[in-house]
């Protein structure tokens, strides 16, 4: 029974990973291609992440842009899909002592 708790935890715990990725994507294409915040997705988008970015903001020059719209804000929400899978596998072989 434990092994099926620890189990489901750890899906639940991808599937959450996967939808707050796919989200930090869609901003990502959103803003490359200029989608307003008038278009129902990029409401719905911005919406879910603009409170992070604004956060992230305000580090000094993250209001740079470096690539298309992107600022440096934005790309470092979106470094977050790589550098949190990676310190899950990093840590992953340590025990609890």
């Amino acid at each position: 029974m434990q092994a099926f708790r620890s189990h489901l935890a750890t899906e639940l715990m991808l599937n959450a990973f996967a939808l707050i990725a796919v989200i930090i994507l869609f901003r990502l294409v959103l803003v490359l291609l200029n989608v307003s915040n008038r278009v129902w997705i990029g409401s719905v988008v911005y919406a879910l992440t603009d409170p992070v970015v604004d956060a992230l903001s305000l580090i000094p020059g993250a209001e740079r842009t470096l690539l298309g719209g992107l600022t440096l804000a934005d790309l470092t929400l979106a470094s977050v899909l790589i550098l949190f899978p990676l310190g899950i596998v990093a840590t992953a072989g340590l025990t609890r002592r």
